[in-house]
């Protein structure tokens, strides 16, 4: 994939490809579209220019006409080369903890790769509970949540259980895009799509929703306080997915007894357990553990991680190395932080009382209805941007029209997040794509259960969240 972008960047010329030619065309002719519009309606300069230089950043995000790290740090910069922000404000993000807990995730994603323990617990978790196709979707989802909270990057994850996936589909003989082979590859990628959202760690979006839930605020969340925040109902809309998957399983064949010890077999190559893995269970156990007291240390778990993952470089460790550290993409982090520009400087414009007035007149009645409209807006937002440039655009204007409606910032930014989390075609995150893409997917059964699955997502916010909300006392503002 990297050499993909490499060579994209290498031979980007305006007129190499007919299709980006008229992506450009269609990208400056939206620009000129937004100026004229912005200029009807009486905004003033740094307003207009916001929505432009904003919308230009998302389309060449969405078209992929340079590559998306480039377009995070030109993003920052044109706001302040076009006067619609200091240098105080675009850059801001970068003083932050999210860029060196993005880069600590990536390290500690790494270390659990390198060091096959990743691999290690998803076999074992399959091998153990494949008696039958049911419990192999099981096994796969208890692998994931083991993982989880140790590897923060959600694409790395994706990518780790894609391969055991595929793996394991060519193991047992399954065609592709068969509706076994959707199955597995599906249940890997929702195990990482839904748990994630019990972490505070679990993605650079989530952390993204807390920091300007605490900008509005003023209160910093614990990583315990997150985690005791969401994870309970995030526990039921992961086995909820789970079930959406079991339930297209009534159509598999049963598996036989020679495909079970074909799943035992697969652990047994893995041998014993090696120092390396060892040294990284405990790794593992010790993040966990400072994690989980930050409340009592008063330490950030961005501090925490960057300490844990530098720790991995001493020799007598060994659990990386300068090889590994090339294997790092930290293109990525401008991307992130590019995209987290654009809340820092929106809330220097008019921009965000202009969206907010735009949806206001949806954000009526009681709680139900108002997480209902949030949830709503998330899908449709998916369908027109990356669910990270969609949380860093309209988050604020969200928590905003939360706080009119006396719910509290934070909530509204956990509604977000599972809205984010709900697609209908692959395009729309760059991790269902990587799977669709794969070749075992089918499409027509994939869009079946991100239908149904959709549907789940609101039950449960209603039905499991908004009561524990209400027990925890966090609903209001």
């Amino acid at each position: 994939m990297r050499e993909m972008e490499s060579e994209r960047a290498l031979k980007g010329s305006f007129y190499t490809i007919n299709s980006d030619f008229y992506k450009w065309i269609g990208t400056f002719t939206a620009l000129i579209m937004i100026w004229v519009t912005a200029q009807s309606y009486s905004l003033d300069y740094k307003t207009s220019m916001f929505f432009v230089i904003t919308v230009f950043a998302v389309l060449l995000w969405c078209f992929s006409l340079i590559p998306d790290a480039i377009t995070g740090l030109l993003l920052p910069t044109l706001y302040v080369v076009f006067k619609v922000a200091s240098p105080n404000t675009a850059f801001k993000p970068w003083t932050s903890t999210i860029p060196w807990l993005v880069l600590a995730a990536m390290l500690m994603s790494t270390m659990l790769n390198e060091t096959g323990v990743a691999r290690r617990i998803a076999i074992w978790s399959i091998a153990k509970f494949g008696k039958t196709f049911a419990t192999i979707l099981l096994g796969i989802t208890l692998a994931g949540i083991i993982i989880t909270p140790f590897i923060p990057s959600v694409i790395a994850k994706i990518v780790i259980f894609n391969i055991i996936t595929m793996g394991l589909i060519e193991t047992l003989g399954y065609k592709p895009k068969s509706l076994e082979a959707t199955l597995l590859t599906m249940a890997g990628f929702f195990v990482i799509s839904t748990f994630r959202l019990g972490f505070a760690t679990g993605d650079s979006g989530i952390i993204i929703g807390l920091n300007y839930a605490q900008q509005v605020t003023g209160q910093t969340l614990t990583w315990m306080q997150y985690l005791i925040h969401n994870l309970p109902y995030i526990f039921f809309y992961t086995f909820g997915s789970l079930g959406v998957l079991v339930l297209f399983a009534k159509n598999t064949k049963s598996l036989t007894s020679e495909k079970r010890t074909l799943l035992e077999k697969k652990y047994l190559d893995l041998g014993k357990i090696k120092d390396k893995e060892k040294k990284a269970f405990i790794v593992m156990g010790v993040a966990l553990l400072f994690m989980s007291t930050e409340s009592i240390h008063k330490i950030n778990s961005a501090w925490i991680l960057v300490v844990l993952s530098s720790l991995f470089f001493i020799p007598k460790l060994g659990l990386l190395n300068n090889e590994s550290l090339k294997k790092v993409n930290l293109l990525s982090l401008l991307f992130i932080v590019g995209a987290m520009s654009i809340g820092s400087v929106a809330s220097e414009t008019q921009a965000i009382n202009i969206i907010k007035d735009f949806l206001q007149p949806f954000f009526k009645g009681n709680a139900f209805s108002i997480i209902t409209v949030s949830y709503i807006s998330g899908i449709l937002l998916n369908f027109l941007l990356t669910p990270l440039a969609a949380m860093s655009s309209f988050t604020i204007p969200l928590i905003q029209l939360g706080l009119e409606n006396n719910i509290n910032p934070y909530v509204m930014t956990y509604i977000f997040q599972v809205s984010l989390d709900q697609y209908l075609l692959p395009y729309e995150f760059a991790g269902l794509l990587l799977v669709y893409t794969s070749g075992y997917v089918s499409l027509s059964t994939l869009v079946k259960i991100l239908i149904v699955r959709m549907f789940l997502g609101l039950v449960i916010l209603l039905g499991i969240a908004y009561p524990w909300w209400n027990i925890l006392g966090i609903m209001s503002s």
